[in-house]
């Protein structure tokens, strides 16, 4: 209960209340108990006068009964009347026999007024048994003291009568307090109402509800803080939706960059990494959180350059093979410094394939060269020796012109190839979509290539499926790829050797596949064979620009379809192709 402001303040003022309610209480019993005995006393000594001045006839007529006046006169007044003479002598009492009672000469209010004038005395009475106020004053005549008269009475109505008023107090201040303390719990209450509240809509912004309100019912402290609370609560929703926003873009930019991205500590440990990080690590965010990064990547370059880079603040690079990646990486670390050094951003960049289309462009001049160089080495030399006066040898002339001939036409066709594999690459290339027949494509190409495959003594023999429906296609296009996959076949065949060209058809696509029992592949050298200009030694010991499968390649691809290739070397390939059933929309037009 005391955790709550309202009763901190309630309470307090609760206890000075029943305190000053209390003192206040025990005065005001005390004055009214005074009060009444002064009131009794004044009353008594009053009384005691008029008893004197009548005793004192009594004692100027000798002989008079001065216990018959007392009685008289106790009676009359309602009160305990005693006459005294000087030697302390009862003469008179208005409730006992005047010779039973002891001598009266040592009480304090008969002293007292024999010295004074007037004596008072509050005591227990042995004679009565009870509580007594007596008031006594001298019985004089022209200055001579006769005796003493006493009015006496018990403080029993006294007491009661305090009583009363103790008890009229006692409830008033009950009450009082009570009522007070009511009053202090709802002007506490409605004084922490505004805290009450704060602490309510705090209390929901923690658990996520932002933008709360609280009404703002005074102008005073309370309603200033219940209005602060409120353009708090505003600002703050506007600045977390700002955050959130912004958290929000830099958690897309991050999931959608290519480069993988990983920031660190200043101790080196991993606090954030990107997907593009987790995909080309193959590792989990939340596994790696808080590990070092020579934990996580076990690369010796990448944790080096992040030493670097956190010991001398400065940005560092380096490319190397990545050895938990398997990939030829660009790792580049920035330092994350506000005010001090907090941490560093390491950037990951792929560049394999930047690497390997290097390597493949530096390849591909070097095999265009290469090409190039013996056809027109060959025509050079023959042009040279025609001119030397080989020119007039009318056989030696043909032969040369018809050699001559036969090497421009082979680089005619290599440039072919290569416009052509350039148009299909770059997407220039129309595909003429047309209802084409594979069974009749390959029969034709198979009538056409059969005195090559009697030359080389390979038995060249078709496979069919009879239930092989017509798909549209690019006739000629798909044609020429069939003519390379066969003339591959026949060429790189053993003597006695067998190609076979069969289909089939699923639900979705129709397959071709040209399987040979030649030379075959090596596993090395099988990820390549659609590659540019791309011999095998051992696969490719015979003439051809190695533009073929290329162009089959993209053609496939371009078609929508796939082509791929199984080989064991010295036991034959089988190169396959399939085509969609239905064109897709990009199909028609690469």
């Amino acid at each position: 209960m005391f955790r709550s402001v309202q009763w901190r303040i309630a309470v307090p003022f609760i206890l000075l209340i029943v305190v000053s309610m209390g003192i206040l209480g025990v005065y005001l019993t005390s004055f009214a108990r005074n009060s009444q005995l002064d009131n009794l006393r004044s009353h008594l000594e009053k009384e005691a006068r008029i008893t004197a001045e009548a005793s004192l006839l009594a004692f100027l007529s000798q002989g008079s009964d001065l216990d018959a006046l007392a009685k008289k006169l106790g009676e009359q007044i309602d009160a305990r009347i005693t006459i005294i003479a000087l030697d302390g002598k009862v003469l008179g009492d208005s409730q006992e026999d005047p010779s039973t009672m002891e001598n009266h000469a040592t009480r304090p209010e008969v002293k007292d007024a024999l010295v004074s004038g007037l004596g008072k005395s509050t005591r227990y009475s042995t004679t009565v048994e009870q509580e007594m106020m007596y008031v006594a004053v001298p019985i004089t005549n022209q200055g001579k003291i006769l005796g003493v008269a006493r009015v006496a009475l018990p403080l029993v109505a006294v007491q009661h009568s305090v009583n009363q008023i103790t008890l009229i107090i006692s409830l008033a201040m009950v009450t009082t307090t009570l009522l007070a303390i009511v009053a202090a719990g709802l002007i506490a209450r409605a004084t922490t109402r505004p805290i009450r509240e704060i602490t309510k809509a705090s209390r929901r912004i923690a658990s996520g509800e932002l933008g709360q309100k609280i009404p703002v019912r005074t102008k005073d402290e309370t309603g200033q803080l219940a209005q602060a609370f409120n353009e708090m609560s505003s600002d703050l929703n506007k600045l977390v939706g700002d955050i959130s926003t912004e958290r929000t873009k830099l958690r897309t930019v991050l999931a959608n960059m290519a480069d993988g991205v990983i920031m660190a500590d200043a101790e080196g440990k991993i606090v954030l990494a990107n997907q593009a990080t987790e995909r080309l690590f193959n590792i989990r965010e939340k596994d790696v959180i808080t590990k070092h990064l020579i934990e996580v990547l076990r690369d010796h370059e990448a944790h080096e350059i992040l030493k670097l880079c956190l010991k001398t603040t400065r940005t560092q690079t380096v490319q190397f093979d990545s050895v938990a990646s398997k990939r030829f990486l660009r790792a580049i670390a920035i330092p994350i410094v506000e005010g001090k050094l907090t941490g560093a951003l390491l950037l990951f960049q792929d560049l394999t394939e930047l690497r390997n289309l290097q390597t493949m462009r530096r390849e591909l001049v070097g095999n265009i060269s290469h090409e190039l160089r013996t056809p027109i080495a060959g025509i050079k030399a023959m042009v040279e020796t025609l001119k030397d006066g080989a020119i007039d040898d009318k056989q030696a002339a043909t032969d040369f012109l018809s050699r001559i001939d036969s090497e421009v036409d082979r680089l005619a066709q290599m440039v072919s190839e290569l416009t052509e594999l350039s148009r299909i690459e770059t997407g220039k290339a129309e595909l003429r979509m047309t209802p084409v027949d594979i069974n009749v494509l390959i029969e034709e190409v198979a009538t056409q290539l059969s005195p090559l495959a009697e030359r080389q003594q390979v038995t060249l023999a078709t496979n069919l499926a009879t239930d092989l429906p017509i798909i549209k296609a690019d006739n000629d296009r798909i044609r020429q790829t069939i003519i390379n996959l066969v003339h591959n076949a026949i060429k790189f065949n053993h003597p006695g050797g067998r190609a076979t060209v069969s289909t089939k058809v699923d639900r979705e696509s129709v397959t071709v596949s040209v399987s040979d029992t030649g030379i075959g592949i090596s596993k090395e050298d099988l990820p390549h064979v659609f590659e540019r200009f791309y011999k095998a030694d051992k696969a490719r010991p015979k003439g051809g620009s190695g533009l073929g499968l290329a162009i089959a390649k993209h053609t496939i691809q371009a078609h929508g379809g796939s082509i791929w290739a199984q080989s064991e070397e010295g036991k034959g390939s089988t190169f396959s192709f399939s085509l969609p059933l239905k064109v897709t929309p990009d199909a028609s037009n690469p």
